[in-house]
């Protein structure tokens, strides 16, 4: 993002495209980790977890070769549990302790200060009150001066201002206790589609109806991701390595297509997500911000 022209820099980022990974932390889970969360495949089919993991791990790259492949928005999921006092990334299975993740993200930050991630904390398993505040002092402690404060007046946040009070981080806190928390954004603010459609066709008329009717006074994220459920890839044998790759790539490459449709901007996408976006070098992410570009076109008419 630090290579955008100018003219881009300054529109406001709800308006820009910017590329992200799902369930972002995932490549840290494997099949020896407790389990931390529900699972369909699992609590509800009795697929055994060798199986399962499968559809748990969404991304195969570290957050640092993710940042570097040009992710800027990190979709993250955690959980607590009652015998210990850490905090685990998580989807089904626990991954690793956030720490060291989040200690990575800042100091990627620390080398690249022109640069600017969004984390967007999704969802949080079988979390207390003091759950909550043990992990926002973590947040706190480890992006010190870093983090963007919340802010009405989203339309005047933009790229060079964020360079130039030196906030690199704007954390989403999806949870009703962040109104406690002065700098975190809440969900209304940056809204994020759900769909459990699989025929990509089908999938494709519900992003053009999300663009269409999204508003232009906040955030969008389009997840683009097939969420089979656990009957749809039993029927369909998606439990096999060869079928479950086929499927998701297939999904994929229709979302990369359909990204190259819409333009960057007010009536376009701002940010959107896949899984294993390290696929083809990164395509993913190079393919949804040089929809940025289209801002170029519009400053030259």
């Amino acid at each position: 993002m630090t290579q955008l022209p100018a003219i881009i820099r300054n529109i406001p980022i709800i308006h820009l495209a910017i590329p992200g990974s799902h369930n972002s932390m995932t490549y840290t889970i494997n099949s020896y980790n407790n389990f931390g969360g529900e699972f369909p495949l699992v609590d509800d089919y009795n697929i055994n977890v060798s199986s399962a993991i499968k559809w748990m791990i969404n991304q195969d790259k570290s957050v640092k070769e993710q940042l570097n492949g040009g992710i800027r928005y990190l979709d993250l999921r955690v959980c607590a549990q009652s015998d210990s006092d850490s905090i685990y990334f998580v989807h089904g299975l626990c991954g690793s302790e956030i720490t060291e993740p989040l200690q990575e993200i800042n100091e990627w930050l620390s080398s690249h200060p022109s640069e600017f991630v969004i984390l967007d904390f999704q969802y949080f398993h079988s979390f207390s009150e003091d759950n909550h505040r043990q992990l926002v002092k973590k947040i706190k402690n480890i992006f010190n001066g870093k983090i963007c404060p919340f802010s009405k007046k989203i339309n005047e946040i933009t790229l060079q201002w964020l360079s130039s009070e030196k906030y690199q981080i704007l954390i989403i806190y999806r949870e009703i206790i962040e109104k406690n928390f002065y700098n975190f954004w809440p969900s209304d603010m940056w809204p994020k589609n759900s769909s459990d459609i699989m025929n990509f066709d089908e999938f494709e008329e519900f992003l053009n109806k999300t663009i269409v009717t999204r508003s232009t006074e906040i955030g969008c994220i389009l997840q683009c991701i097939p969420n089979p459920q656990g009957n749809y890839i039993i029927q369909e044998d998606l439990l096999s390595d060869d079928l479950r790759k086929e499927f998701t790539e297939n999904f994929r490459d229709d979302t990369c297509y359909w990204i190259n449709i819409y333009p960057a901007g007010p009536e376009g996408i701002n940010v959107v997500t896949t899984d294993y976006v390290s696929y083809s070098d990164f395509l993913f992410s190079k393919t949804v911000i040089k929809r940025n570009a289209s801002h170029l076109y519009e400053y030259d008419d």
